[in-house]
């Protein structure tokens, strides 16, 4: 399905994102580097094992711990890490929803979980076999794309209501370990970990 084409590996997703005049950006084991009009001005580290991706929904701020396993919510302002929730036994992606909820995959188990931020909840948990891996989300279709590196595929999930359902599944390069969604054409972009090009479906 879709045009394979050489290309490098996407770049890792959710490393930033904006909470106001504020940036946040997930520095791994040293924590969260918080700036303001391109300075640094604090770093947030707290109990984190490793600020992997970062996230804002609703105006609230989370981050995500893989070695932990664990989304924590972040209160910029005050420079801490605050409440945290288990995000499965293996979370390794996640993104944000219009919903104002954080999609997160569960390689390890196999699942796709939705939490609120405000307050932190785990909402949703939906099985996903085969090594869940690559995530993101589809404004368009209020679908979830979720790249399965077991059986070389990527699925999406309508996450409108009050669980996912599955709408689309397309084969895809080896590896799938990443995946994004141009805004403009709703175009799903998948890219090999294994060196094998990035492909381009059109749903």
């Amino acid at each position: 399905a879709g045009t394979v084409r050489p290309g490098e590996p996407l770049q890792q997703a959710h490393r930033t994102a904006r909470l106001g005049e504020w940036t946040l950006i997930a520095r791994g084991r040293d924590g969260i580097e918080v700036r303001r009009g391109g300075k640094r001005v604090k770093m947030i580290t707290d109990d984190l094992a490793s600020a992997d991706q970062v996230f804002v929904a609703d105006g609230h701020a989370a981050v995500l711990d893989r070695l932990r396993s664990a989304l924590f919510q972040v209160d910029v302002e005050a420079g801490e890490v605050r409440l945290g929730l288990r995000a499965g036994q293996g979370a390794t992606n996640g993104t944000v929803d219009e919903f104002g909820r954080v999609l997160v995959v569960d390689t390890r188990r196999g699942a796709l979980l939705a939490f609120s931020l405000e307050p932190l909840l785990l909402r949703q948990r939906y099985p996903v076999p085969g090594s869940p891996y690559g995530i993101a989300y589809d404004a368009r279709r209020n679908v979830a794309w979720v790249t399965v590196t077991e059986t070389n595929e990527v699925v999406g999930f309508d996450v409108a209501g009050g669980e996912p359902q599955e709408r689309y599944r397309f084969p895809t390069v080896r590896q799938p370990n990443s995946v994004t969604v141009d805004a403009h054409t709703g175009d799903v972009l998948v890219a090999s970990g294994a060196g094998e090009g990035n492909q381009v479906i059109r749903p």
